[in-house]
């Protein structure tokens, strides 16, 4: 259990760089509140998009460890989420402090 909940964070942490980087532009153009929606819905999936293009065998690595990509995809989507969520939570206290 612990192996595979390691495994999967991984694979989470690798689409996380990719989706904030693409969720910048949405910063820009956008404004802060429209960051966490792009993130956790237009961003996420091209971070997977890029993981399927260009870093397909990876999938691999995770199968061999025991971690389907199914798996491995709605864990990462769920962790998004509630990172999202978490965020928009957290901007929101801060603007009512401010």
């Amino acid at each position: 259990m612990g192996k595979t909940l390691l495994n999967t964070f991984e694979f989470f942490k690798s689409t996380v760089l990719i989706n904030f980087s693409i969720c910048l532009v949405s910063l820009l153009f956008g404004g802060i509140d429209n960051f966490f929606f792009i993130f956790a819905s237009f961003g996420f999936m091209m971070s997977i998009g890029y993981k399927e293009i260009y870093k397909k065998k990876e999938y691999l690595f995770y199968a061999n460890n025991g971690v389907s990509k199914t798996k491995l995809i709605v864990s990462s989507y769920l962790c998004t989420f509630s990172l999202s969520i978490f965020g928009m939570l957290l901007l929101f206290y801060i603007k009512k402090l401010f």
